[in-house]
């Protein structure tokens, strides 16, 4: 089962109900079938802290900080 882009995306007063259910119980509090959408919202949320720190983490590399590109069975 997917989550269609077009609809059952979470309300922010879900959004916000959901948080308050995994913080005070656990993730098992979550319905089922709103599972993929709060999935869908955090990876979005996700991409927008990636795509908010992307000229941080290029700093970080030319610092010398290196970042894995290839396999760990490579090594």
């Amino acid at each position: 089962m997917t989550l269609p882009s077009n609809g059952n995306k979470l309300t922010e007063k879900e959004e916000k109900s959901m948080k308050i259910a995994i913080q005070e119980g656990s993730i098992t509090a979550i319905h089922p079938e709103r599972m993929e959408a709060l999935g869908a919202m955090l990876v979005e949320q996700l991409k927008k802290d990636v795509e908010k720190d992307a000229p941080e983490i290029q700093n970080m590399k030319g610092a010398g900080i290196h970042w894995r590109t290839d396999s760990p069975l490579s090594d």
